[in-house]
């Protein structure tokens, strides 16, 4: 920790400026959010969903990321180098955007560099034994031209004991040859080296697994993972007058694993006994290129403006996936380590898919001030699929639909909107888990809908309630008797939504939410009552509470807090088991100060207080225990 601490600090003395400006020091998520659905800023997530959850839906998964408001088919992560946050858009919130999709929108935004000299250090210990040093900076090279960019060194610790070095490093230029154009390319590179392989639990029966110590990795240290993750392209902006505005943005993101184990714990009883493999997988990679064009016209008419959006977006997108080999290392005892020497073992062949998915459409939005607004959206969307696998004959999948989406939001007074929206959509779904047969392998995309309405309404000034109901629509792909991941049936989430966000005191931010999801599989599986007509993992409730008090008269000091409560949920396919209900409690406090010319926020955090013990359940029906008391402190200094 010293010699990282050294280093970051030679860092701060190279890129150090005479002026402070807030930069990383004003992170701060809780006061970020305009809703409860989700927001990412910095190191700090809270909300109902996330970029990965949303109405029980993987939006990334199903291609409906974007970056600075562009399509992105996002591959990798993006780290905190590229990205300053991000937004879940449901419901109202996503009816700004001319294109909506049904699993909602995942909005990354660029940490865009200004023209003010700045750099941000922020050095992070915990959780567990977790440690990590980040710098950032923006520097003006001159009036038209500002670099962005940042490194991150650190040793995580994985709540299931694994341990993994990474390293971060990316930037961006933000050109401005004139007050029209804006063009910013960037990249970023995330190294994750000797990262232990995930454990996954499967039940022999209906029953859950024992409880077991946390923490304490079991698997084998020899299945383990070695990824490079890149992301790079560039976004730009051109004013192009009498109110036309163009937009593009092209990107490549790669996630490239130069190999990956995984740790199977099968048949699995109530006293913990278990049958034992590794699952090892040779060099795979997801890669995407992606990108959109979007030409737009505003019009304005007194109290009316009208815009118009033509748009063509896209990606090609290969992946290199199978050889796959499942070891079986004899019994064992969940939660017990017992490392087994590393055998002698073939990888199998590998297969591969291209996929080509283009789509173009032209948008309308209308608003009338104090009235109301409406927009509709038409798309021609082409796809197609091509899967190869060894001694087999290629394999495609094509679909050529017409999209629609129409969405219309009425202002019934200053403080009161009702809105309404009708979407369909093209989206992907997730790859089989490591405990199918055919691991791996990816689903053709699928038709999917949504519609959804709501309130919202302004109780007082900055205080705001939304409440909605919404309805999605999908195939439904799991596990079936064969042990294959494939289409099992149709799924159908049906919900309410509820957020409660502002200031109703001074000094006091609450940021409150809950979801009611009543998820449905339908099909000739649940006919024959091979599976239950609920899928597994799903929440039937979930409610977050995020407060944090500190008023002027504290002086930059402020304390926090997280109440989470997730309402029991079905653990097996056949709908005879269920995980219980649980409530997490956690705590913070952060104070920010000014010293020797800089701006800094010291932080410090406890989750899980009461050290609640559960097992999270996926969607696939494997286990894994939710995290156990852990202890952050964190301090960021802005030079």
């Amino acid at each position: 920790m010293k010699k990282s601490s050294a280093a970051l600090a030679l860092l701060v003395s190279a890129f150090g400026a005479n002026e402070a400006y807030a930069q990383r020091a004003g992170d701060n998520a809780v006061t970020s959010a305009t809703d409860a659905f989700g927001t990412t800023v910095g190191n700090e997530t809270i909300g109902l969903y996330s970029t990965s959850d949303v109405r029980g839906f993987d939006p990334v998964q199903a291609g409906n990321a974007r970056l600075e408001g562009l399509y992105f088919d996002r591959q990798a992560d993006t780290s905190n180098r590229l990205v300053t946050g991000s937004s879940v858009r449901v419901g109202i919130s996503a009816q700004s955007y001319p294109f909506p999709a049904p699993t909602g929108i995942a909005d990354f935004r660029l940490r865009m560099p200004d023209d003010k000299q700045v750099t941000s250090v922020v050095l992070t210990l915990g959780p567990y034994k977790h440690y990590a040093g980040e710098v950032d900076t923006q520097i003006p090279i001159s009036e038209k031209l500002s670099f962005g960019g940042g490194v991150n060194v650190s040793s995580e610790n994985w709540p299931y004991g694994a341990t993994a070095a990474v390293y971060t490093v990316g930037g961006m230029f933000r050109w401005r040859p004139n007050d029209n154009i804006e063009i910013v390319p960037f990249g970023a590179l995330v190294r994750r080296r000797d990262f232990e392989g995930q454990i996954s639990v499967l039940t022999a029966g209906a029953f859950l697994p024992p409880k077991i110590k946390r923490g304490v990795f079991y698997g084998q240290d020899w299945a383990d993972w070695s990824t490079k993750q890149v992301n790079y392209g560039f976004v730009s902006r051109a004013n192009l007058g009498d109110d036309w505005t163009l937009r593009a943005g092209l990107f490549y993101s790669v996630n490239d694993r130069s190999y990956q184990g995984e740790n199977l714990f099968l048949n699995t009883q109530a006293d913990g006994t278990t049958n034992r493999f590794a699952a090892l997988t040779p060099a795979n990679m997801l890669g995407s290129y992606s990108g959109e064009v979007r030409l737009s016209r505003v019009f304005t008419e007194g109290d009316r403006k009208h815009t118009l959006h033509a748009s063509m977006r896209g990606r090609e997108k290969k992946r290199i996936f199978g050889g796959s080999v499942t070891i079986p290392l004899g019994p064992g005892v969940i939660g017990v380590p017992d490392p087994e020497p590393r055998p002698a073992f073939a990888y199998g062949p590998r297969s591969s898919s291209d996929t080509s998915h283009y789509t173009g459409g032209f948008a309308y939005e209308g608003l009338w001030a104090n009235v109301g607004e409406f927009s509709f959206g038409v798309q021609k969307s082409f796809y197609k699929r091509t899967t190869r696998a060894p001694a087999l004959a290629p394999a495609f999948s094509r679909d050529k639909p017409w999209l629609i989406n129409g969405t219309l939001a009425a202002y019934l007074s200053p403080d009161l909107a009702v809105y309404g929206s009708y979407t369909r959509g093209l989206e992907e779904s997730a790859e089989a888990p490591s405990s199918a047969r055919n691991r791996g392998e990816g689903v053709p995309a699928s038709r999917t809908s949504q519609v959804d309405a709501g309130v919202r309404y302004a109780i007082a000034p900055g205080l705001r309630f939304v409440a909605g109901v919404f309805q999605v629509k999908k195939p439904y792909f799991n596990i079936d008797s064969t042990n294959l991941y494939t289409e099992v049936g149709s799924l159908r989430h049906r919900g309410v939504e509820l957020s409660l966000t502002g200031q109703p005191l001074e000094g006091l931010t609450v940021v409150a939410g809950t979801v009611l999801l009543q998820a449905r599989v339908s099909g000739d599986t649940v006919d024959r009552g091979i599976i239950g007509n609920v899928p597994m993992g799903r929440f039937p409730r979930t409610t977050r509470l995020n407060v944090q008090y500190g008023p002027k008269a504290w002086d930059g000091f402020s304390v926090d807090g997280q109440l989470e409560n997730l309402a029991s949920r079905y653990a097996n396919a056949l709908n005879t088991v269920r995980a219980p209900s649980r409530t997490i409690a956690s705590l913070g406090a952060r104070y920010r100060f000014q010293a020797l010319g800089t701006s800094s926020t010291l932080r410090v955090q406890a989750q899980n207080i009461g050290d609640v013990f559960a097992w999270n359940v996926s969607a696939t029906g494997s286990f894994e225990p939710i995290e156990r008391r852990r202890f952050v402190l964190s301090l960021t200094t802005d030079f």
